[in-house]
């Protein structure tokens, strides 16, 4: 009988690491599926963005999505003017594309204003700002990008809600 509560012991310490161990690798499984996804993604919008859309050249530019749902998007005009827009995809409403094949924007509302909008060395001033959309001009566009795109950020942000509950 002495050897009883060892043997619970054991059973619990069992289970416990069980759960930690099936938790902890389910958790790595959804980590790595969000950078895979984030990752197609990114490459996808950097591979269609069209940097040459404006009346003002874009120097240079950077379109990150990361696992956690932050896309960021930066550029640079040649006058030196630069614009910053952030949000999350947990925010996510829906996904819009007008144009063509050729050109168009792809615009992705969110639910409130939830799209930071940052512009520095700005002859008109810098400006700090909410906005309900982002609009990306996209260039050489599919039908597949583009559902393609809608999948695996809609994916994304079903992941998302599923592990802030």
């Amino acid at each position: 009988m002495r050897y009883m509560p060892r043997l619970k012991q054991f059973f619990i310490s069992f289970l416990v690491g069980t759960s930690i161990i099936f938790f902890g690798s389910a958790s790595t499984g959804i980590d790595d599926e969000l950078k895979q996804i984030a990752e197609r993604t990114q490459i996808k919008l950097n591979k269609l963005h069209d940097a040459n859309s404006n009346s003002n050249k874009i120097k240079q530019f950077d379109l990150i999505l990361n696992s956690e749902g932050f896309l960021r998007y930066r550029r640079t005009f040649v006058g030196g003017k630069e614009e910053y827009y952030s949000f999350n995809l947990m925010r996510l409403k829906s996904i819009h594309y007008l144009g063509n094949t050729s050109a168009g924007d792809l615009t992705i509302q969110t639910m409130e204003d939830d799209v930071i909008v940052q512009t520095f060395n700005d002859r008109a001033g810098n400006v700090d700002s909410m906005s309900t959309h982002f609009r990306l001009p996209l260039i050489f566009v599919e039908a597949e990008d583009l559902v393609a795109l809608q999948h695996n950020m809609l994916k994304m942000k079903r992941i998302l809600d599923q592990e802030q509950k």
